[in-house]
């Protein structure tokens, strides 16, 4: 393709998140956006996260997924937690809920690929010169998002694909009386967020609810209504249920990891 210009100028410009795990201590954030404001100078940026743990493609994914629906329609969202920068992985954007998302074809974009249209980045006219394959996304991954934000067509950037990288998360399900989930997340105050839909825990039903060797039989509809010491379930933010301690961290007192199993049962 001819080299075009890095610059766009166009009334679409509209708001791209940031989701990394770069930190804050080194130069790479204010690289990224630094870039961004130079090729969409109108574009607003908003921090998701950075403070991810370094290469986890898994919680990028959630908290991707877990943020997203906050935004509006035309958003771009650019998420680089991105272990095999440098190698032949696939650059992906993906159109879903209004929205655009930039990111490696590394499982990132996992809770989201069944709601949209895939396209993988083919041309190379977007990309920055660079004197090294270290930091794409700086180089790479921040010109789409910035073509995207001033009104590109996700087509323009390369084919439909059907296969995107998935991570092999299982979907809750149910085994006879037994719904079976797993720890889907663990938040920075320890808080044990499930995949259990809190549907599946009816107001007034008695309950037993196991995570590992932590055994829970409270409900409770919001943190401070948690008796002192005791776990209870609780029903999150996302529409799942969350097993938490009231002012304490419950993952550090009872050791469970993201993907222990969840099980659930009435009665």
């Amino acid at each position: 393709h001819a080299r075009t210009s890095h610059v766009w100028h166009s009334s679409a410009m509209r708001t791209i998140t940031l989701l990394t795990d770069f930190g804050t201590g080194d130069y790479y954030v204010g690289a990224v956006k630094g870039t961004l404001l130079r090729l969409a100078p109108e574009a607003r940026i908003v921090d998701l996260s950075h403070d991810l743990p370094p290469g986890d493609v898994e919680t990028a994914a959630f908290v991707l997924a877990a943020a997203a629906p906050a935004f509006p329609a035309g958003t771009v969202h650019l998420a680089v937690v991105d272990p095999g920068v440098g190698s032949a992985r696939r650059r992906l954007v993906l159109s879903a809920h209004g929205q655009r998302f930039v990111a490696p074809d590394n499982g990132l974009l996992t809770h989201l690929l069944a709601a949209g249209t895939v396209h993988a980045v083919a041309r190379d006219d977007l990309d920055l010169p660079a004197p090294g394959e270290t930091f794409h996304g700086r180089d790479r991954f921040a010109p789409v998002a910035a073509a995207l934000a001033g009104g590109l067509d996700p087509a323009t950037f390369g084919p439909e694909i059907t296969d995107a990288l998935r991570l092999p998360i299982p979907a809750p399900r149910c085994e006879g009386e037994v719904a079976i989930g797993r720890v889907a997340h663990i938040d920075r105050f320890g808080n044990l967020v499930t995949d259990l839909p809190s549907g599946w825990l009816p107001a007034g039903r008695a309950f037993t609810l196991t995570c590992g060797d932590l055994v829970v039989v409270r409900r409770a509809r919001w943190y401070e209504e948690i008796p002192a010491g005791e776990p209870a379930a609780v029903p999150g933010s996302l529409g799942t249920l969350e097993l938490s301690l009231r002012d304490d961290s419950l993952a550090a007192r009872s050791g469970a990891l993201r993907g222990t199993e969840v099980r659930l049962r009435l009665g």
